[in-house]
This record gives C-alpha cells, structure tokens and sequence, in this order.
C-alpha cells in the first residue's frame, strides 16, 4: 500500500471532497456546463489537491468557493479517509472530509447551477444522476465517520 500511495503523490492526481450534512440530509451540487467532467451530475464539495497544500487547510478553500461558507459555518469538521478511486482518466487519491453545517445558506459559484438537502437514501430520485464515485465516498467516509 505504501508503494500505492507513493506512485499516486507522484502522478499529482489528488483531490480533496467534503460530505455536507446538516438535519439528517447531504448537500448536493450540481456541476455546471463550465466545468471539465461530469457536467450536470450531482456531487459534494470537491476540489484538485496541490502536492505541496494541505488537505484540512484546502478542503475549507474548496468549502468557501463552492458554497460560500466557512469554518463558521460549520458545527464540526471530521477528516475522513484517504480513498484510491478510479475515474475516466486514472486513480485518484482523495482526502475526504464530513461537516454538519448550522444552516443552509449555500451561495454556488460558477462550478455548479442547483444545490439540494436529501437524505442519501433518496440522492437519486427526481432524476438526478450522480457523479460515479459518490456512493463510494458516502459508503466509506459519511457512513463510517458518524
């Protein structure tokens, strides 16, 4: 695992993603037509992650720009596990986060054009179609941090 870990610091493909909760329900975006890949699928608070950055330190610069919030906004902040998952150009190594907000004020940037609160266990309905590795993310990190 360690040689794992090592090659991936070493591509450079890493990322950061935070799971917003708040009253029971996840936050959801969806990605805007301006973003590079998986446009109009539903995802959390993601971000690439500079080799020399700090996971916890940009996980709240990704948190300020995607939805204008901040650490203020936040009831508590629990760092997740470090996952491998694959995507459509390679593995990536992804440091994530799971946060309770005190409210539900969301302000969306450009990377994003609708938010939501629901449950997980009714993410998909209405027909939103999630970014793959969502569930992954959930399963590994919402479920095993709370």
């Amino acid at each position: 695992m360690a040689s794992l870990s090592r090659r991936l610091e070493r591509s450079g493909r890493s990322a950061v993603a935070m799971l917003l909760q708040n009253d029971g329900e996840l936050c959801l975006l969806q990605r805007s037509s301006l973003v590079a890949s998986d446009r109009g699928r539903w995802h959390c608070v993601t971000g690439y992650l500079d080799s020399r950055d700090d996971p916890a330190a940009h996980v709240l610069i990704e948190l300020g720009e995607e939805t204008g919030l901040s650490r203020l906004d936040l009831a508590d902040l629990v760092e997740g596990p470090v996952l491998s998952l694959s995507g459509e150009d390679g593995v990536w190594t992804v440091h994530v986060f799971v946060a309770t907000t005190l409210h539900r004020r969301i302000r969306l940037n450009w990377e994003h054009e609708d938010v939501c609160w629901t449950p997980w266990s009714r993410a998909q309905e209405g027909g939103r179609e999630l970014v793959p590795w969502l569930p992954v993310l959930v399963a590994e990190s919402l479920l095993n941090c709370t």
